[in-house]
């Protein structure tokens, strides 16, 4: 179904007759034809003959000698007439201005009066005032004060004020051919003069073009909160997310589940110095810089440590599956087990432990006395948190033993060494220095995938609090009191990659300080199951904008989405006819503004948007990999996919792996005893294999 199809509804139920078409023919063939003799008094008065005009009664027979040739007939004109070749293209003209004014004049009564008017849709106007480049205009010194600031607002080391006399002076210098250059800049007049340029691109992101009602460009303000609703394969990411992404001007953190939209985008993040980071556990992209981060740095500070704590357990609420009940003790149990990891977190930050020391305790907690001990003997431990740890772990068997499952789970990818070894510091590989990279408006990375035996999600969750924080924390230091360019936070695929348990808070607040949100999600019962149903619908709520995208198979979400919406009164007219008589009747029906199949129906590169107060629109989105710019995008992306190959083509293949455990567990005498009683050999599975170490050379990012 085309969007156009879906904007149209029939006000009155009765379908036109053959009349109203004819009668509509007609008139416009009068007109055109009268466009003849209005032709020729045109040229008779530009030729300076006087206006050339037929009396009544010779006004057919005027008409027929212009549609067969012949100028003058019926006319008085003592000068002559005109020439016929003036005379038929003045008439050409006015024929193609009346046909454009029909085409306009027919569209508009078909969208605004006629029978393919939508109502209850956002009109152009109301479009504009909401998404448009407009509304960016008038928020711009409140969103980029370092850019559009007014006063004494200072940016760059001057003030606004400063700035514009900066640019008078500097073009007054230029006149007299000197130079000036402000305290506080190298280049005070180009600097100022160009801080005063208006650019939609770094007050918001742009979402596309209204389809219905036909508008231009539509944007979304920094500080507006965007969530994306779309099954798998509909384009949110390509049409929407990846977009905004690209334009983004500052920081921004991304969460995602392929390789391919890493790639795509990396490179380009990457351009003008700005660096990135990729938290990538399961090494699904080798050769990219990588991020590496300690998860008890920190924790010396309590809050720091239960947050850290509490957005581990959160990643392993998405694993309750089942309706009520099940959620309930899904969250309860994840609550528990922050008591433990908290207390393991602080306790390991006090005496400069890592976080080998806390798997140690996480493998047997209930076993483990030394954190318990520090805490209550510690001076500087957190009062009364070895009695939170001991009542979490030594309370009723049943609670205990799932608590102490939940943390397990929490911290159960650390377990694998080599996605721990990807992911921590050790020698020669530093944290990443999270604060300077967001100073200098990089992209921060986080890579999973949705699997239920490996799952990244606590760990992403995890480092999606901590990097919004640091950002939070840069925003209260800078002297604007937000973040200059906005931080952007896009949260593709939420309910997989990292459901922050404090992502609704963060929106109401955060925003208002630089820090932008958008979050996708495939169905509305995935933020269900991760937040419960409470949750969810209080994070629908909190955001300013929804988009949502055609196919979605949740019937009750489309039927909650045509009730948000709601209704339009329509008026009906009611014809009857019978033998010898005939009557009419008028009344009015409220009527869904959008019916939960014509959600369902949206057709592909279109989303309903749902922003803010104003009425619903469709609007048209533009696929990140189109154009001369999409193509270039996908060079990058080729190169990229290069790049990585090459780096995971130096790794140590499987078999040589398996064949250097074998032979240092024959060493070890581990081996199993053969059928004469003495030990096995040495068992090859290939040959053996020299891999290079590290991850440099021409391949490196």
């Amino acid at each position: 179904m085309s969007p156009d199809s879906i904007a149209r509804r029939r006000p009155d139920p009765l379908p036109w007759g053959w009349e109203v078409p004819l009668g509509a023919g007609f008139a416009w063939l009068s007109l055109a034809a009268a466009t003849l003799l209005v032709a020729q008094g045109a040229a008779g008065f530009l030729t300076g003959r006087g206006w050339l005009w037929p009396d009544s009664p010779r006004l057919f027979p005027a008409l027929g000698a212009l549609l067969t040739g012949r100028v003058g007939v019926g006319v008085e004109a003592a000068a002559g007439v005109p020439s016929p070749a003036l005379v038929y293209a003045l008439a050409g003209v006015l024929e193609l201005l009346l046909l454009a004014a029909s085409i306009w004049a027919v569209a508009r009564f078909w969208t605004t009066v006629g029978t393919g008017r939508r109502h209850g849709m956002a009109t152009r106007a109301e479009a504009k005032a909401i998404l448009g480049a407009g509304r960016l205009r008038r928020v711009r010194g409140l969103i980029r004060p370092d850019l559009y600031g007014r006063g004494g607002t200072r940016f760059g080391g001057f003030t606004a004020i400063e700035a514009r006399t900066a640019r008078r002076r500097s073009s007054r210098a230029s006149a007299t051919g000197a130079t000036h250059t402000p305290a506080g800049s190298h280049d005070g007049g180009a600097a100022a003069g160009g801080r005063e340029k208006f650019t939609p691109a770094s007050v918001g992101w742009r979402l596309g073009v209204g389809k219905v009602p036909r508008t231009g460009p539509l944007w979304v303000p920094f500080d507006r909160t965007a969530g994306v609703y779309g099954p798998q394969g509909s384009g949110k990411t390509l049409d929407l997310l990846t977009p905004a992404l690209l334009e983004a001007p500052g920081a921004a953190l991304v969460t995602l589940t392929k390789v391919d939209d890493l790639l795509l985008t990396i490179d380009h993040r990457s351009t003008g110095g700005r660096p990135v980071a990729v938290l990538d556990p399961f090494g699904l992209a080798p050769g990219v810089p990588e991020l590496v981060w300690d998860p008890v740095a920190g924790c010396v500070d309590s809050m720091v440590a239960e947050r850290r704590a509490k957005a581990f357990t959160a990643g392993t609420v998405k694993g309750a599956v089942a309706a009520g009940a099940g959620d309930s003790a899904a969250r309860f149990y994840a609550a528990e087990g922050a008591k433990v990891l908290q207390a393991y977190f602080h306790a390991a930050a006090l005496t400069g432990r890592s976080i080998e020391h806390v798997l140690e305790w996480v493998a047997n907690p209930r076993e483990a006395t030394l954190p318990e001990e520090i805490l209550r003997s510690h001076p500087n431990a957190a009062p009364f948190w070895h009695g939170l740890l001991h009542g979490a772990l030594h309370g009723d068997d049943r609670t205990a033993g799932n608590t102490a499952t939940t943390v397990q789970q929490a911290l159960a990818l650390f377990f694998q060494e080599p996605l721990r070894a990807r992911c921590t510091p050790g020698p020669g590989r530093p944290a990443t220095d999270l604060a300077d990279l967001i100073r200098r408006g990089g992209t921060i990375y986080l890579l999973g995938r949705d699997d239920p035996y490996a799952s990244a999600s606590p760990l992403m969750t995890a480092i999606a609090e901590h990097v919004l924080d640091t950002a939070l924390a840069a925003a209260a230091a800078s002297p604007h009191g937000r973040l200059c360019p906005s931080f952007l936070a896009c949260l593709d695929e939420l309910p997989s990659t990292a459901p922050l348990p404090t992502l609704r808070t963060r929106m109401a607040n955060e925003r208002a300080v630089g820090l932008s949100f958008i979050y996708a999600a495939q169905t509305w019962r995935q933020l269900v199951i991760c937040y419960g149903e409470d949750e969810a619908r209080a994070l629908f709520g909190l955001t300013n904008l929804i988009a949502v995208f055609g196919g979605g198979k949740d019937g009750i979400f489309n039927r909650e989405l045509s009730e948000l919406i709601g209704t339009s009164r329509i008026s009906r007219t009611t014809y009857s006819r019978g033998r010898g008589s005939a009557g009419t009747s008028f009344s009015g029906v409220d009527e869904p503004i959008l019916r939960p199949e014509e959600i369902r129906l949206l057709p592909e590169r279109h989303a309903l948007v749902i922003a803010e107060n104003a009425k619903p629109l469709i609007a048209k989105l533009t696929r990140c990999i189109d154009g001369k710019a999409g193509r270039a995008l996908l060079g990058a992306q080729a190169a990229a996919k290069a790049r990585v190959g090459a780096a995971r083509g130096r790794q140590a293949p499987m078999f040589a792996r398996t064949t250097a455990a074998v032979e240092t567990a024959h060493r070890m005498d581990l081996t199993p005893i053969g059928p004469a009683g003495s030990p096995g050999g040495p068992v090859s599975y290939g040959a053996e294999v020299s891999v290079p170490g590290g991850r440099g050379g021409d391949g490196s990012w």
